[in-house]
């Protein structure tokens, strides 16, 4: 297995980049969203158990609605939230992780093109590196939700990447902290890297992945790779 993980590190053509939660420290800010539109209509949810259900597995809304008996409208909920969600992220503070720059940087030193390639809308990832001041020219490609294009854990939003950056999936590395995504990245015929973060920690997936480390410990592998 350390053999294979530093042949893909060292082969890679291209990383794609899950964006909330992964790229972007944004996973608190989707929470108090999700949170302000139950409320709405008289739900509260646990933040213990959004990480879990909304994050990882995904289609969050319907196992809450599900699992609660609630009568409510999922598309009422996808409305509250996202105008919370636009709220939040305009008015910051929203940050990456610390060490993303300088991850993006050393991918591009190795001659390797980096994109951001999520379920969330590119306007949105824009406001998010807007408002964080990342700079947006570091990056070669983002790509969104997009109509015509399947939502993770389906592969269509990394294969769409790279299809626009001509790149095959045997020589991309996917960068997830979900098991949706790890999904969505399998599917693609992608290697793939199990972001390890405060909101995925204790969680578990059966989907493949090369390695599970934080933001920190990939700069680290990184770096020592001639």
């Amino acid at each position: 297995m350390t053999r294979q993980f530093y042949k893909a590190l060292g082969d890679a053509q291209c990383f794609l980049w899950d964006f909330d939660g992964c790229f972007a420290d944004t996973e608190r800010l989707h929470f108090f969203a999700y949170q302000k539109a139950f409320a709405a209509v008289g739900h509260e949810i646990r933040e213990a158990e959004y990480y879990p259900s909304f994050t990882h597995l995904g289609d969050g809304t319907r196992r809450e609605i599900v699992t609660y008996g609630l009568d409510i409208d999922e598309q009422d909920i996808a409305r509250g939230k996202a105008e919370a969600y636009l709220e939040l992220i305009r008015s910051g503070p929203v940050q990456c992780f610390s060490e993303t720059l300088a991850l993006v940087r050393i991918m591009h030193q190795r001659g390797a093109k980096v994109a951001i390639a999520s379920n969330s809308s590119e306007d949105e990832i824009r406001t998010v590196l807007s408002t964080a001041g990342f700079p947006v020219a570091e990056l070669d490609l983002i790509v969104g939700k997009t109509a015509g294009l399947r939502k993770k854990p389906a592969p269509d939003i990394f294969l769409h990447a790279l299809e626009r950056l001509g790149v095959s999936a045997q020589r991309a590395i996917v960068l997830e902290d979900s098991n949706r995504g790890l999904e969505a990245a399998a599917a693609a015929g992608c290697a793939a890297l199990w972001i390890r973060t405060p909101y995925n920690q204790g969680l578990e997936t059966s989907q493949p992945h090369l390695r599970a480390l934080s933001h920190h410990e990939l700069l680290q592998q990184l770096e020592s790779i001639p």
